[in-house]
């Protein structure tokens, strides 16, 4: 964070100042990260009160406290009514006053990938502040925009959502010069409460670009004439992640490799380039068209698109292939999990030879349809020819149902990973072909748990047997 006071702190989140004014360097939420010159605002939610914690703030360095009631301490203390919107208020101010040139991207799935991919395509000509993990929501937001200092050329910022008006409130503060919608899908469906709600929610990131913004638009997307309709008086860009529609930014020429990563050329309004991906998945290159079509609006060049594209980084538990032995691919696509996600985890699985294995935990906040869903899954699975569907959880019981159904398939349900990764070592070992084995599950399904048992077991030495030819 930039270093002020707290007199300015308070002059930007209608606070008063109950003490002296003295230089502050960070501001945080959390007593484990207090450092000296740091600022405590004591957050209150309906299970917790950070106000109980103001003194051990005082104990572990901080210099202040923002707080919005009576806190028992000897440092200053800003006062507000509400110290959620105080810390919306104050990651606003320190946007405004860096000013960086700003990407903001919502969508059910793909939007952290596309978020690393802007920021790899955009460290090739400045420095940039990218969100961290999942700080994509009304707390996260904010506290990101709080970590901008005046190094800053640009930052890409993830926004999430639960609820409707979450997104409004966010890209409020972030105000963008450039949004985008990646997808809208069965996520959340508990909050939103159908996938028409999801579209709405989701349509929320472009209230927030000025006369001058440019919004980018999926126009595969069956809800794309509903966000156009919202931007009428905006300009907009588009991409057609499934090439079937005319857009500013489409692929051509799509190999997959061995390794699962595609290779293409991207077209565009400024030109094309020859892409190689060093992630896998066929989905990654829609991921690819929308980063594109995102940086270039902030200057970016094809070659810094190109370039910045093999100089990223993998993301933990976002479809990683790890080869087991000589004859197992394993990949790890536990971070998350929706149906469209799934869905594209499943296409990227499709394009290995051999034995193409789907182990699916349960997609949490689908509401009511939830098993419907499940089941759409295992019928997608089916259509993409997968061999093998084990499910694990509760709800994914109606995807390997579904599949095992079907003349031909194995589909099968497990309440615990030694049982499932025992299933697993029995029926793969009669196997002469290559093996693709993909993991995928929501976050609290702690799919990671089936990577590592997978990874410890026999299959992760598994070595293809060869039959002795005579001589």
């Amino acid at each position: 964070m930039i270093t002020t006071t707290l007199s300015w702190i308070a002059s930007q989140i209608d606070g008063k100042l109950d003490g002296q004014d003295c230089e502050v360097s960070a501001v945080s939420t959390d007593t484990r990260t207090i450092d000296s010159g740091s600022v405590y605002l004591a957050l209150k939610g309906e299970n917790f009160n950070g106000h109980e914690f103001a003194k051990s703030a005082e104990n572990a360095g901080a210099s202040a406290i923002i707080a919005s009631e009576p806190v028992n301490v000897s440092i200053p203390v800003v006062y507000v009514e509400d110290t959620k919107l105080a810390l919306g208020l104050l990651g606003a101010a320190v946007k405004r006053e860096i000013a960086p040139k700003t990407i903001a991207i919502t969508g059910s799935s793909g939007k952290t990938t596309v978020k690393e991919m802007c920021a790899a395509i955009l460290e090739r000509r400045g420095s940039v502040l990218a969100t961290n993990g999942n700080f994509n929501n009304d707390i996260g937001v904010p506290l990101t925009l709080l970590r901008l200092e005046h190094h800053h050329e640009y930052a890409v910022m993830e926004l999430g959502a639960n609820h409707l008006g979450e997104i409004a409130y966010t890209t409020n503060l972030v105000k963008p010069d450039v949004a985008t919608i990646v997808n809208a899908a069965a996520s959340h469906l508990e909050g939103f409460g159908s996938l028409l709600g999801v579209a709405r929610a989701k349509s929320e990131i472009f209230k927030g670009l000025g006369d001058s913004g440019t919004a980018i638009v999926n126009v595969d997307s069956q809800f794309a004439d509903f966000w156009q309709g919202k931007l009428k008086q905006k300009r907009v860009l588009t991409f057609s992640p499934m090439q079937k529609n005319e857009a500013d930014f489409t692929a051509e020429d799509i190999i997959v490799g061995l390794d699962g990563c595609a290779a293409f050329q991207l077209c565009s309004n400024e030109g094309e380039a020859a892409i190689q991906l060093i992630i896998p998945g066929i989905h990654n290159v829609g991921n690819v068209l929308v980063a594109a079509a995102l940086t270039m609006q902030l200057g970016a060049t094809l070659e810094n698109v190109r370039d910045g594209l093999l100089a990223m980084k993998q993301v933990k538990g976002r479809l990683n292939v790890k080869t087991l032995g000589s004859q197992v691919r394993l990949l790890d696509d536990t971070y998350n999990a929706n149906v469209a996600s799934v869905n594209a985890a499943i296409d990227t699985l499709s394009t290995f030879s051999g034995i193409n294995v789907l182990i699916l935990g349960d997609m949490k906040e689908l509401g009511e349809k939830a098993r419907f869903y499940h089941e759409q899954v295992g019928n997608y699975a089916l259509s993409k020819g997968i061999d093998y569907l084990y499910s694990f959880g509760v709800l994914s019981q109606s995807a390997s149902a579904v599949f095992d159904a079907a003349p031909g398939k194995n589909g099968e349900h497990f309440t615990d990973i030694d049982s499932l990764v025992s299933a697993l070592e029995q029926d793969l070992q009669v196997e002469q072909q290559d093996i693709s084995i993909l993991v995928k599950g929501s976050r609290s399904s702690r799919m990671e748990r089936v990577v590592e048992a997978i990874e410890a077991s026999s299959l992760g030495k598994f070595e293809r047997r060869r039959e002795r030819i005579a001589c």
